[in-house]
């Protein structure tokens, strides 16, 4: 046992993980690995000088054992004289409200609670329980569904606020310490079932490695993620210069020069989308997002594919543009592509692709020519919003299209149910009343689009 405890004292000092009058905050779950750290830190709080709370999280997932799960956390505390804070946490209603898994929302929950209770509480440090033997899963994992090569460094030691002191300890370590020393916890009747991936990677895929390959498997990858974890640093400097070079947004747009794809290796040109799909849409960019990104950027202007999550990648001259689509913004509409109609209130809309028209001079607002030079062939009809702009035909700069429609004298009835017709995020129409000025015909137009509404 003693060998065990010096093992991860050994492990806090080489990584710096606890210094003198730390305030720590212990993510407490009540099984084994919080336990664990739990006890080893109460022990040594005299050697290190730290201050210790537990926060207990009841995922309100498995009715009367999360409760008593909870009970246990409380008395678990109790007993070592350490506060305690119990939180439970609505992870179905997030994960449905965010399209995520239950896995991926209880993370989330959880680190977004832990980084609130510690400013709140001023505390300088969030422990975590992770060990050796969540790692290997990790990586694994990261693996199998494909990843960047952050995924293949595992968990890290430290990040930010946050450390790990466990990672040199497999799970048996901790649990045969545990057990020899009558130290009580409880155990997650979910982590039992192998519906989940990283439970069939635990309880099925990692036994067998272990048991034909190698039964230390949990130190190797870990030895190796560490490996690389030091090299990312060096790597991480080329992904910023790459994505300050490659990457920028425009009017809520993200934009990706295609020379990164002509000039880099697939790795880095998937840890730069990663970086920026992360940044700007909250979005784990994925393996499959990558494939059809380069094969996109081979293609010609107007080209788009469909990522998840509502985003729309399309081909420019010079760029790939990643746009949202309507549903993820929560505005009503409906797609119109060209040679086709849509129906919006009552309202009924066409677009055709025609030869040049012998005049373009028009009179009837409920027809309009537009140059289509510049436009993709998916529209969007909805209606306008707060804060709408487009520039009218035959002026220079913008205009907010509700003081457009106060100075049409359109009725107040009328602008509640005034309909705009968009491309790429920009008005084209406003539809029965004016076009936007950079979309008019002129003479270098090649190609035009007809716009009606009866």
């Amino acid at each position: 046992m003693k060998k065990v405890e010096q093992k991860i004292i050994e492990f806090i000092a080489h990584y710096n993980l606890i210094n003198e009058n730390d305030r720590l905050l212990v993510s407490f779950s009540g099984g084994p690995d919080s336990v664990f750290v739990l006890h080893f830190l109460s022990k040594y709080s005299r050697k290190y000088k730290i201050e210790l709370t537990a926060v207990h999280f009841n995922h309100g997932l498995r009715g009367k054992e999360a409760d008593g799960d909870e009970k246990f956390s409380v008395n678990f505390c109790n007993n070592l004289k350490i506060p305690i804070i119990t939180k439970r946490i609505d992870v179905k209603g997030f994960a449905k409200k965010n399209k995520m898994s239950v896995e991926e929302s209880a993370r989330n929950l959880r680190y977004n609670e832990l980084e609130s209770v510690r400013k709140e509480l001023n505390y300088n440090k969030v422990v975590t329980a992770h060990n050796q033997s969540d790692n290997t899963e990790t990586v694994l994992l990261n693996i199998s569904t494909g990843t960047g090569l952050n995924g293949f460094a595992g968990i890290p030691v430290k990040r930010g606020n946050i450390i790990r002191p466990l990672l040199c300890l497999t799970k048996k370590e901790i649990v045969d310490y545990l057990d020899l020393k009558g130290i009580k916890y409880r155990i997650d009747s979910s982590n039992l079932k192998s519906e989940y991936k990283r439970n069939y990677l635990r309880n099925k895929v990692i036994p067998l490695l272990k048991s034909n390959i190698n039964p230390n498997l949990d130190n190797a990858i870990f030895r190796s993620s560490k490996i690389l974890e030091s090299s990312l640093p060096a790597i991480g400097k080329q992904i910023e210069k790459k994505s300050n070079e490659s990457v920028s947004s425009r009017d809520g747009n993200l934009l990706v020069d295609i020379k990164l794809f002509e000039t880099s290796a697939e790795g880095i040109i998937g840890d730069v989308l990663r970086k920026a799909f992360r940044k700007n849409y909250k979005y784990e960019f994925e393996f499959n997002d990558l494939r059809k990104l380069i094969r996109l950027s081979r293609q010609q202007k107007g080209k788009s594919v469909q990522l998840d999550k509502g985003l729309t990648a399309l081909k420019e001259s010079g760029f790939i543009q990643i746009e949202k689509s309507l549903t993820a913004n929560n505005q009503l509409g409906v797609e119109v592509k060209v040679n086709s109609g849509a129906t919006l209130f009552g309202k009924n809309i066409g677009i055709e692709r025609i030869e040049r028209p012998v005049s373009v001079m028009n009179k009837n607002k409920n027809v309009e020519f537009v140059s289509a030079d510049k436009l993709s062939e998916m529209f969007i009809l909805r209606k306008w919003n707060n804060g709408d702009k487009f520039i009218p035909l035959g002026m220079k700069n913008t205009k907010k299209v509700s003081d457009f429609l106060t100075d049409a004298k359109v009725p107040s009835s009328g602008k509640k149910n005034q309909l705009v017709l968009t491309n790429r995020n920009n008005i084209v129409w406003v539809v029965g009343l004016r076009i936007d000025n950079r979309y008019k015909i002129n003479s270098q137009t090649k190609k035009i689009y007809k716009l009606w509404v009866q």
